[in-house]
C-alpha cells in the first residue's frame, strides 16, 4: 500500500473545485451570508440542480461551505469561505485561485512546449489578463509592506516613484499612502482595472498607458520599481530596459527590481518552467545577470536582498548623484 505521493492530488482537485464554483456563480449565490437551499443556489447561479447539490457537498467537505440541516437542508459560506472568496481583505484570494487554474491550462500543454520550444496557447485572452492583474492585487500585505520599507530604507528621501508594469496598483497605493507621489504604468487593458481596484486611492495616483519595453516616461522619478516583470522577457530586453531606466531615475535615485533570482530563490527553477510555457523568451535570471545589467547601465551601490515574506529577491541600485 502506497503511504505517500510526490504530488498532492487532493490539493489539485480542491483548486479546480473552487475555481469551478467561482466561475459557475455558486460562490456568489451564497455571498449574501444567508443559508440557501440547493434549488435556490442553482436558480441564482443559473446552474443544474443536481450538479449544484453535488458540488455544494464537496465544498462543505473542504470547509468553504457549511451544510445546515435545520428546517431542511441548506448551505451557507463559512467564515473561511467568505474571507478567502468574497470579502475584501488580506485573506482574499479569489482572483489568485482563478489565475492558478488559468496557469494549469497552459501547463497541460507542457509536452508540446517541450517538443517545440514555443509557449502554450492557453491563458492569453482578455479574461485571463484581467484575472492575472487582479490576482496581483491579492498579494500578501506583509510582502508589499516589506518591499516598501526596504525601498525607502535604501533610497532615503523618495518623493516620487513609478511602478512599471504595476498591474492594479496594489504597490503604488502603498507608496502613495506614505505621501509619495506615485505613478502606475501598465497596458491599456489593465489601467481601467487598476482605477476600479484602487477606488478613491486612484485620485492620488497618476496613470500611464504604455508598453515599457518600447519606451519609459522621461521622469525623473526618485524610485523606479519593476516588480515581477523581468521574468517575462529575455536578458537582452532586460538589459536594454535597464539602460533606458537610467535616465528615468533622478540623480541619486533608485531602481528596484523584485523577482525570482536563479541560485537564490528556492522557487526559481520551477518558475522558469512557468515562463517557458507562457512567454516567448522569458525566464528567471541569475544575480550576476542583474548586476551586469545594472553596472552596464551606469547604476552603482548594487544590493540583492532575500525577502523575509516571500521566496523572491529585491535588487536595489542607485544612479550616481552627479550623473
Amino acid at each position: 500500500m502506497r503511504t505517500s505521493s510526490i504530488v498532492d492530488g487532493d490539493a489539485v482537485e480542491q483548486l479546480l473545485l473552487l475555481a469551478g464554483a467561482l466561475r459557475s456563480g455558486l460562490i456568489d449565490a451564497l455571498a449574501g451570508g444567508e443559508a440557501r437551499s440547493v434549488a435556490e443556489v442553482a436558480a441564482a447561479a443559473g446552474a443544474d440542480r443536481r450538479a449544484t447539490g453535488i458540488v455544494l457537498d464537496a465544498l462543505a467537505a473542504t470547509g468553504v461551505v457549511e451544510r445546515v440541516t435545520e428546517g431542511g437542508v441548506s448551505y451557507r459560506l463559512t467564515p473561511v469561505g467568505k474571507a478567502h472568496l468574497v470579502d475584501e481583505g488580506p485573506r482574499m484570494e479569489r482572483s489568485r485561485l482563478l489565475h492558478q487554474v488559468n496557469k494549469v491550462r497552459g501547463w497541460l500543454e507542457l509536452p508540446e512546449v517541450i517538443r517545440t520550444g514555443e509557449p502554450a496557447s492557453k491563458g492569453k485572452g482578455p479574461r485571463d489578463i484581467a484575472t492575472r492583474s487582479l490576482a496581483m492585487g491579492e498579494r500578501d500585505p506583509d510582502l508589499l509592506e516589506e518591499v516598501v520599507e526596504r525601498c525607502l530604507a535604501y533610497g532615503g528621501t523618495v518623493r516620487t516613484m513609478i511602478d512599471v508594469g504595476g498591474a492594479v496598483g496594489h504597490l503604488a497605493r502603498r507608496f502613495s499612502r506614505r505621501g509619495i507621489k506615485a505613478t502606475l504604468l501598465d497596458q491599456e487593458a489593465v489601467i481601467p482595472l487598476a482605477r476600479e481596484y484602487l477606488g478613491a486611492d486612484a485620485d492620488a495616483i497618476d496613470f500611464i498607458t504604455a508598453d515599457y519595453t518600447r519606451s519609459l516616461p522621461a521622469g525623473p522619478f526618485d524610485l523606479v520599481y519593476f516588480g515581477n516583470v523581468y521574468h517575462i522577457y529575455s536578458p537582452e530586453t532586460n538589459a536594454r530596459v535597464t539602460r533606458e531606466a537610467f535616465s528615468t531615475v533622478s540623480p541619486g535615485g533608485v531602481i528596484a527590481i523584485q523577482d525570482y533570482i536563479l541560485g537564490r530563490s528556492a522557487q526559481a527553477a520551477m518558475f522558469a518552467v512557468n515562463m517557458l510555457r507562457s512567454t516567448v523568451d522569458g525566464g528567471v535570471w541569475t544575480e550576476e545577470q542583474h548586476r551586469e545589467w545594472l553596472r552596464d547601465a551606469g547604476f552603482v551601490e548594487i544590493e540583492v536582498v532575500d525577502l523575509d515574506s516571500a521566496s523572491t529577491q529585491l535588487v536595489l541600485a542607485r544612479r550616481p548623484r552627479g550623473l
